[in-house]
């Protein structure tokens, strides 16, 4: 017999007498005094799904300081241009904001929540235009940029705020939507799927597949394509999947 089958095949039993000594002793948790009920005791169906269900609020707790944080940049920000649009957009973003952290529809009203503000933004702003990349908040672009995700990404054009521009022309980093995550606070596009539908939002109007060409080579970018098309649908994107990014 050759080498590397006798290697598979000890690997096997192995790893079946492996499965085996943690089923049973997951049975003997289980069914001694004080054990798990309802299955093994280290698989329990019940401590997984509150598990589940505490991450999600852990979450949904993180998510709507964002939400939070962002409404109230933009109530604070001096307007440019008085609009009763802006206003009635900032309501809207505020309700939807409080249905997300009801958990209420949290995909749809996170993007309601940011589409709301990227419309009061425009109006406050009193022109059009996509968002700041770097951060929505800070209004629709004032300018373009050459800009690459991290070392070895591919440089692209994106749309920044006149500051940011400024800062880029320095030779400092743009001011990123900083975010809190389980490796700490990252900018937003390194949290991967976690800030699609903030981030959808504040496009919202624009080209659908504007982000994902923006964005493509972060950990945020190989979410954005699927999302979108969940969305929008494939028709949304003439160019083909998610068209081509800015070299």
């Amino acid at each position: 017999m050759e080498v590397w089958i006798l290697a598979v095949v000890v690997g096997a039993v192995l790893l079946a007498v492996g499965v085996t000594v943690v089923v049973a002793r997951a049975n003997a948790r289980a069914a001694a005094p004080g054990g798990a009920a309802g299955g093994f005791g280290l698989f329990s169906q019940s401590a997984l799904l509150n598990e589940f269900a505490a991450d999600w609020e852990r979450e949904r707790a993180t998510m709507v300081v964002v939400l939070r944080e962002d409404l109230q940049a933009l109530r604070d920000r001096p307007a440019t241009a008085a609009s009763q649009e802006a206003t009635a957009q900032l309501q809207a973003a505020e309700r939807a904001v409080d249905l997300f952290a009801a958990n209420e529809s949290w995909a749809d009203n996170m993007r309601a929540a940011t589409t709301a503000m990227g419309r009061a933004n425009r109006a406050t702003a009193g022109t059009d235009g996509p968002a700041c990349l770097f951060n929505p908040v800070h209004g629709p672009a004032a300018a373009e940029v050459e800009w690459a995700p991290g070392s070895g990404g591919a440089r692209r054009r994106v749309p920044v705020c006149a500051e940011d521009a400024a800062r880029l022309r320095a030779g400092d980093p743009p001011l990123v939507r900083m975010v809190q995550t389980d490796e700490g606070v990252v900018p937003y596009y390194r949290a991967h799927g976690r800030y699609v539908d903030w981030l959808l939002g504040w496009y919202d109007g624009l080209d659908p597949y504007l982000t994902a060409r923006l964005l493509a080579g972060t950990p945020i970018g190989g979410h954005l394509p699927g999302r979108i098309r969940a969305i929008h649908g494939t028709a949304s994107d003439p160019l083909g999947e998610f068209g081509s990014i800015h070299d």
